[in-house]
């Protein structure tokens, strides 16, 4: 830890994993009140499947950018600026109308979008490489901590006052967030590049650059099933509760903060595992199958098993599912050709968010249509095994296919 602290790595992580818990509270805190505020919107609690949907379309567009933005500005003002932008949404939400919820899923999709790729382009530069499976998982742990804290809170401000005094709250969480940072401003943006242009070729550059090398490209294709699995058994767990379980939304949301703490010591658990004992692509490739399997046997549970079954289930699948995040980012940084992590980090940041993007949504259609969350969760799960699959090949092998 001195090799890491005499580096600077402590105050980045303290500001990017902050950065991440905001984002992950914000974003993640609708999907939690979706059964509450729905009826107050207008519209059906399944959509959230949609709303996330164009929100991660939003965080598209904005994380191919993050790149160039922060080094003409500063990742930590480029944070700031999406800190707002959180607040921002959630604000609209809570003007209850579908239109302000739709102008809410954009802006906080684009406050959501930048966070990682500016987070991996600070600690790159300040982790040891041996180091960065561990603290990429450190950093990546904000994600599901952020996201326990509004399973655990906002149901909560939900049963004392409503559910737009929550997700306000949320919102001026990230605000006190984007203040709190501002200290460290002076030291980890002080390399920018004032010349920086920034025009279309900024946005089509970094897809070049993934797509140009095969073991990137394959972290982006599986990180499109991976995000996107994870986002939809995050986004859905609160309502398939409610529905399936006919379970009280505080006990839902309790459940809910059992898998997000599962994801929290996941992250930390597999980014340890793969510091020390075993290589990062074999714990990526175990956490996809493992997510596959946990998956199915949720869908199975019946309502009337003990509850302790769910509870324990909840967790290996939390811990599984968001479990794989900084070891995959730690991936990404060992094979970006040098100089150029920013842009490797958004080109495959924009392959996670269209994965999460694209997949919710199919996951709430088949919800739909089948009448049923069982073909849902096995769509989930077969798609992991394929993209398991694949990435055993290319990051073992180095093969080109």
């Amino acid at each position: 830890m001195t090799e890491l602290t005499d580096r600077g790595a402590i105050a980045p992580l303290v500001a990017t994993s902050s950065l991440q818990v905001m984002v992950s509270l914000t974003m993640f805190g609708v999907a939690v009140i979706a059964p509450v505020a729905a009826p107050d919107i207008g519209v059906e609690a399944t959509l959230i499947g949609t709303f996330i949907a164009i929100a991660y379309g939003a965080g598209m567009l904005a994380a191919l950018l993050t790149g160039a933005f922060s080094d003409r500005f500063g990742a930590i003002r480029v944070g700031q600026t999406m800190m707002a932008l959180a607040f921002l949404g959630v604000a609209c939400l809570a003007l209850s109308s579908p239109v302000a919820a739709l102008l809410s899923a954009v802006l906080l999709g684009i406050s959501y979008g930048p966070i990682n790729p500016l987070s991996t382009h600070i600690l790159a530069r300040v982790v040891p490489e041996p180091r960065r499976p561990l603290f990429f998982s450190i950093k990546q742990s904000a994600q599901p901590a952020g996201t326990a804290l509004a399973g655990v809170l906002l149901p909560f401000l939900v049963y004392l006052f409503d559910w737009r005094v929550a997700i306000l709250a949320a919102g001026l969480s990230a605000c006190v967030v984007a203040v709190a940072i501002q200290p460290f401003r002076q030291r980890l943006d002080g390399a920018r590049d004032h010349g920086r242009k920034i025009r279309f070729g900024s946005v089509i550059a970094p897809l070049r650059l993934v797509w140009g090398e095969s073991r990137l490209r394959c972290l982006a294709l599986s990180g499109f099933i991976f995000s996107g699995s994870q986002v939809s058994l995050a986004s859905f767990f609160v309502v398939y509760l409610t529905d399936a379980f006919s379970m009280a939304l505080t006990t839902a949301g309790l459940v809910f903060t059992t898998m997000q703490i599962g994801g929290v010591i996941g992250r930390l658990f597999w980014g340890a595992i793969a510091d020390t004992l075993v290589p990062a692509n074999l714990v990526l490739t175990g956490l996809g199958f493992a997510t596959g399997v946990f998956s199915i046997i949720l869908c199975n549970i019946a309502p009337e098993w003990p509850i302790v079954f769910l509870v324990v289930v909840s967790f290996l699948l939390g811990a599984t599912s968001h479990g794989w995040n900084g070891v995959f980012f730690s991936e990404l940084v060992k094979f970006a050709p040098a100089g150029t992590v920013g842009d490797v980090a958004s080109g495959c940041q924009f392959a996670l968010l269209a994965g999460v993007a694209v997949v919710p949504a199919i996951f709430g259609l088949i919800v739909t249509f089948s009448a049923s969350y069982f073909a849902a969760f096995v769509t989930i799960a077969g798609a992991m095994f394929v993209a398991t699959t694949y990435m055993g090949l290319i990051l073992r092998k180095g093969d080109r296919l």
